[in-house]
This record gives C-alpha cells, structure tokens and sequence, in this order.
C-alpha cells in the first residue's frame, strides 16, 4: 500500500514566501531559454575534461590509500551530483554548425601558441617547462632537496596533466601535439556550451567572431595615454596600471588558468536555475582547484546569487554528498595549493604614492581606475543593463566584482585581477549574445543596441591586434631540454614551486623525486630534441 504523500508544510511555504518578497524580483530573474536547462552532453563533457586531472592528480601524486580515497570520493559525488538517468545525451548542434564549431577551436588554440604552429607568447617557455618536467621527472616533481625539505612543482598542472600522461607513453615528442589537442577539447566544449544560434550558420559564424573578439576597448586606452597608434607585437591591454585581458589573450597567455573558469562560467549560466543545480555546481567546484586556485574566487559571487536563489525555492533537501566531498577535495587542494604561498611577492595597488607626491599618486590612481572601469567593462555594461529583460543579478554580479578586482592585489602581476575576472566577463560575454539575439540579431533594424555593437567593433581590435602578433612574429619550438628552475635561470619561481614543509602533506603526497637536468634529458631522448 502507497503511503499518503505528506502535504508541504506550510511554515516551510510561508517562509520562502517572506524570503522571495524580500528580494527584488529582478534579481533571480533568469534566461528561461538557456539557463534552467538539464545536464546534457556538453555538460557531462565540460565535467569529464575537469575531473581528469582531478583523477590523475591523485592517482599520481597521493600515496596509494589516500589516492584511493579521494578518488572513490570524487566518483561518488558525480554518481550522487548527476541524475545520469535524466541525462540527455544528444548533441545540442547539427553536424554542419558543430563542425564549424570545432574548426573554429582548432583555428583559436593554434593561433594561441598551443601545437607552437604560430608564434606563442613568452610566457609558453613556462609552461613547455612545466610540461617537459612533468614528463621526464616522476611525480611529485623535486626540483631540489634542502635541510630534508624538497621543492616541488604544486600550482597550476591540472592544465598539463593529461598531455604529460600521453607523452610519457608515446614519448616526449607527442607532448606538444597532445597538449594542442587537450587545448582545443576544452576550447571546442566551451563553444559548444555557449547560447549560440544554432541556424542560420552565417548567424553561427557571426557570434563565433564576437566570442573570438569579445574585448574591452584598449584601443581607445592606448590612444588616450600614450597618443600614437600601437604596433604590432606590443600587447594592448597594460595602457594602464590595471588589466582585464581579452578572451582571446587568456587562451593565449594562460590556458591553464582560462579553460576551467571558462567552463564553470559557462556552465553556471546553463544550469543554474535547473533543480538539480546544487549538486551540480557542488562537483564543479571540487574539480576546479588542481587546475586554478581562481577558479572559486571568481565564481563565488554567482555562487552566492545561486544560494539565494536555492534559499528562495520551497525546502528542499541539500545535496549531502556532493557537499561532502566537496569540502574534502577543495581542503586537500588548498592545503596543497597554499603551501608556501607568503613567498608570491604582492605589489600593492598605490606602489610608488609615498612622500610629496603621495597626493598626485592618488589622484593619477583615481583617474586611471576610472578611465580603466569606463573602457574595459563599464559602458558595456550600462548598454546591457538598459537592453537586458533577464538575468540582472548575473550582471550586477559581474558588475560588483569587476568594480573590486582592481583595489585588491596578489602577485606581482596582480594575478588576483588576471583570473578573478574571467568569470565575470565571461558572464558579460553571455549578456552580450543574449541581448543582440533578442534584437533579431544578425538581421538588425532601427531599434537595434548599435551601441554595443560600435563598443564591441572598437574592442575587437585587441584581439585582432593579438593575432597580427602570432602572425608576424617569428614562430619558435618547443624545447623540454631545461626543467622550470634552469628555465628560470636558477630560480624557484613561487607562482609553481614550493617548500614541502607541512606534515599533513608529507603524509599524503608520494616521496618527491628530483626532476632530471639538461643533460639527463638529452641523454634520455636520443633522436628526439636537439639542443636549441
């Protein structure tokens, strides 16, 4: 005999009634075309290229019980976070706009520095570095033992992972091919989780163009401060003490932190209004860590606007598990990540405002910020909040934190600015499709937002301008000769290495082994690299 279904309490009503008063009504109001959507296939894609390294991580880094451990832990939480029954497995796009798709990312990635086909930025001799050691050195990777203490590679692998793993099967040859692959899937699934048109295809090759293009107006910054018109291959997006990269210049310069923020953004916007999101996001958040320690700092203001929203639906029971486990992996991970993390040097935002010129310092800082705010994301966002029906929290979200980011700072580079934003410009980016698809975007008309189309032609020349760098500029190999501290001229650079000075991580964490110098690795690949 079925029990009686048991009627909702009505204490429980009242309050998310109260609760839904007392947030304005616009403030979870959503897509309903693009973001309550069920986990699909892009989503189950998106999860499986995240959690990869997350597995190999701790296959390869832990001892053998704790790999175990946290490894049955993580698949727990994706069998008790998903409803694979409900999945649907289709592919969003026909095979015509797919493929598009996914040239699209191949023609991106390459043009980016992955595969090295094109001129890579500089900042690739890093990361062939980090490859090349993962490759040749057993894990976890030693670049030196002192006073019993080793110094190993912990920040920002997940990236490398994968490739390391095929080029430790197939030779160090492969690694560069494997991680230009391993680039584009990671590219080819953001793009396909994207609200894109999905007909006519002109309509598809237009919004791709804007995802490729998508920038802040540098070019209006550059000629305001420096007053001569930029050449190529200087980089645009410093005209100014602060910076917001374009898209396109996070793929180039720092994939390894890009991918994954692009992904959770991406993803968050799809589902976040879905009733099976907590779960969802929960796993998500556990896999990010390994790959950037960004990755929740960026997205925790879209978190929050989630919780409310979860806090505004009649009661329901929180996802334990995935809850769980997820406090688990992130505090392995930030134990791990945070080692040694006073040796990242900071310059601080006013650095230089001291003595007479403290006030002229001040003010040129004032001015600067506001300058900068104006051009990189504010007029875009005023142009979307006058157009936008939906999804305001999402922009006043992305608004909030880009109007923080810059007076904070951690990293000599402001790292902290760098990544932290990703999330909410990407969200701006998602803003943008929606607003120019609701006008009857590519067909345009008197009532069309032009004036966002005239802030995304001027921003589009970043981009341009960055690509016009990997073209002109001499293309230049891959060399995996030199392991990370003699790429850095003997230096242990603390964004990657750190001291295993903590007993919680010598017990978890396999005994380092010291990577193999210049000469152990031309020895160990006869026909393979030549010194370069």
């Amino acid at each position: 005999m079925t029990p009686p279904r048991q009627a909702p309490d009505p204490g429980s009503r009242q309050a998310s009634a109260a609760s839904e008063k007392r947030l304005p009504s616009w403030l979870l109001a959503h897509d309903a075309r693009h973001s309550a959507k069920s986990i699909d296939s892009v989503a189950v894609a998106a999860l499986f290229y995240l959690a990869l390294p997350n597995l190999i991580f701790l296959a390869g880094w832990l001892r053998w019980p704790f790999a175990v451990f946290f490894s049955l832990l993580l698949l727990w939480s994706a069998r008790s976070a998903v409803d694979w029954r409900q999945v649907r497995w289709r592919c969003p796009y026909r095979a015509a706009p797919a493929l598009l798709i996914v040239a699209t990312a191949f023609a991106w990635c390459a043009l980016g520095g992955a595969g090295h086909f094109l001129a890579a930025p500089i900042d690739w001799m890093v990361r062939d570095a980090v490859l090349g050691d993962l490759v040749f050195g057993d894990w976890p990777v030693s670049y030196a033992e002192k006073d019993g203490i080793h110094h190993i590679l912990r920040s920002a692998i997940g990236y490398f992972l994968p490739a390391a793993v095929v080029a430790k099967t197939l030779g160090i040859a492969s690694a560069d091919l494997a991680l230009y692959l391993w680039t584009v899937l990671g590219t080819a699934i953001f793009l396909l989780s994207l609200p894109l048109p999905r007909r006519p295809v002109a309509g598809l090759a237009l919004a791709l163009l804007l995802v490729l293009s998508f920038s802040g107006m540098d070019l209006l910054g550059v000629l305001a401060y420096q007053g001569d018109w930029p050449e190529v291959p200087v980089r645009l997006e410093w005209w100014t003490r602060f910076s917001y990269s374009s898209l396109a210049a996070h793929l180039y310069w720092a994939p390894n932190h890009a991918l994954p923020i692009w992904l959770a953004s991406a993803l968050f916007y799809r589902h976040w209004q879905h009733p099976a999101f907590p779960g969802f996001a929960l796993l998500l958040l556990a896999l990010l860590p390994i790959w950037t320690p960004f990755g929740l700092p960026a997205l925790l203001p879209f978190i929050l606007l989630a919780l409310l929203q979860f806090l505004s639906r009649p009661r329901q029971p929180p996802p334990t598990v995935p809850l769980v486990v997820t406090i688990l992996m992130v505090g392995l991970m930030a134990r791990f990540l945070g080692m040694d993390i006073g040796g990242i040097g900071t310059a601080p935002p006013l650095a230089g405002a001291t003595g007479t010129a403290s006030e002229t310092a001040t003010r040129d800082h004032l001015l600067a910020y506001l300058a900068f705010v104006a051009l990189e994301f504010g007029a875009l966002a005023l142009a979307l909040w006058s157009r936008l029906q939906h999804s305001r929290g999402i922009l006043l979200c992305a608004t909030l934190t880009l109007l923080l980011l810059p007076l904070l700072s951690f990293g000599p580079s402001n790292d902290l600015l760098l990544r932290a934003s990703l999330a909410s410009l990407v969200m701006l980016l998602l803003l943008t499709l929606s607003v120019l698809r609701a006008a009857g975007w590519p067909r345009g008309g008197v009532d069309y937002p032009w004036l966002i189309v005239l802030i995304l032609l001027i921003g589009a020349f970043t981009p341009f301008h960055e690509a016009a760098r990997a073209t002109m500029v001499p293309r230049w190999p891959p060399s995996y000769l030199q392991n990370l501290v003699e790429q850095q001229g003997g230096s242990f650079p603390p964004h990657y290495v750190a001291r295993l000075d903590r007993p919680d991580m010598r017990l978890l964490l396999r005994e380092p082994s010291p990577t193999p110098d210049r000469e152990r690795r031309h020895a160990a690949s006869p026909g393979g690299q030549r010194e370069r």
